[in-house]
């Protein structure tokens, strides 16, 4: 398998898991990261325990029991097949490499380089290509939608059609889909280059109640809980259906629908920098990973507004419409939060608006109207 240079873009040397396996960090699933990061390409969990067992962490058979147990395939570490792999451009690999020492703290008096370095990392990301791909049936796609995040652009190839679709994923610097690089590998596109965004739940399972039961999480929840879509995506039985007869006007009508929805959850994660599960009483926020940590989401949006003493337009409640996104612009004023750590969205009524019900945001042009003072929305 062909290797990869995980250390050169995170800026490290290559780690040796021997010498990190006792550091205070270093728990199973961190010891995994660093065994991955040491042999710098996928790894099954078989190879992982027998790296265990080299390095002196474990025997073998024991360290492939709390591989399972670690919950490997969490970001940012993906499963890909019956390997596990790395994305480097992770935010949370940044984090695990400065907790584990691989990268030294920065040093007095650099904050500001860091921040600059931040801001312009983040410009980077702006600017990149980006798209996203619905494919069916999954394993061995024969039509797939790709949607231009940029162009706000949606088409559909089927069958011969895929050779263009490969072309034109190529040419794109950020790629998303659900079971991403399982995706790209069935339709033999190679992500040299590219970055990944996982799309599929970054949590697959949450605790209900004291008993321990436990409720499985479907992106088609977090599409629900985030934009309010009820039903975001076709009947995989239906799709099948139209595959069958042939009906490919359909089939793309209904594809294009899921890559939409998918679009949904996709802009609302990049405007909160998380997404959002409503499920009976549960009503929870889980951080998405193909959000970088370097791009401005709404919080930082708010601190901006407050300092400019500007407005933010937003977009509330329901994913806004695919054909004019900001028709139900509202205008917003942010205030200082009295407990002086956050700050608050407030309607014109003087209503406090819930963070989480913003889909979009953007800085309104001018100054914001004058403060009436800030009611309560409950």
């Amino acid at each position: 398998m062909a290797t990869n240079d995980w250390c050169g873009v995170l800026g490290i040397e290559r780690p040796d898991l021997a010498a990190l396996k006792d550091h205070r960090d270093a728990n199973t699933y961190a010891q995994l990261i660093v065994a991955l990061l040491e042999h710098d390409a996928p790894m099954t969990l078989a190879e992982v325990a027998q790296r265990f067992e080299g390095a002196g962490v474990a025997p073998r058979d024991r360290a492939l029991r709390s591989l399972k147990r670690c919950k490997p395939g969490r970001a940012p570490v993906y499963r890909d097949g019956d390997h596990y792999t790395l994305d480097p451009h992770d935010a949370e690999l940044d984090l695990w490499v400065f907790r584990l020492g691989l990268r030294p703290p920065p040093a007095p008096g650099q904050g500001e380089s860091i921040q600059r370095r931040r801001a312009e990392h983040a410009r980077e990301l702006a600017a990149m290509t980006r798209a996203l791909l619905v494919g069916f049936p999954a394993k061995a796609p024969r039509a797939v939608t790709l949607l231009d995040v940029t162009e706000r652009t949606v088409h559909t190839f089927v069958d011969e059609e895929l050779q263009e679709l490969r072309r034109r994923v190529a040419g794109y610097g950020i790629v998303a889909a659900e079971d991403v690089r399982s995706l790209l590998r069935a339709l033999q596109v190679e992500p040299d280059g590219m970055r990944l965004g996982e799309l599929s739940p970054p949590q697959k399972t949450m605790t209900v109640d004291r008993r321990g039961r436990t409720l499985k999480i479907t992106t088609a929840m977090l599409v629900q809980g985030s934009c309010g879509i009820g039903r975001p995506f076709g009947d995989p039985k239906t799709l099948e259906g139209y595959l069958a007869k042939g009906e490919m006007t359909k089939l793309r009508r209904r594809l294009e629908a899921d890559a939409k929805s998918l679009y949904a959850l996709y802009e609302y994660a990049r405007t909160q920098g998380c997404v959002r599960l409503r499920w009976g009483f549960l009503d929870e926020l889980i951080p998405a990973p193909w959000v970088h940590r370097d791009e401005p989401v709404l919080h930082h949006l708010k601190a901006e507004a407050l300092e400019r003493g500007a407005g933010l337009e937003v977009v509330l409640g329901k994913a806004p419409s695919w054909s004019d996104p900001w028709s139900r612009v509202q205008r917003l004023r942010v205030l200082p939060d009295p407990s002086g750590w956050d700050t608050l969205l407030v309607d014109e009524r003087g209503s406090v608006v819930d963070d989480a019900e913003v889909q979009r945001a953007r800085l309104a042009s001018g100054h914001a109207a004058p403060s009436r003072g800030v009611r309560s929305s409950r």
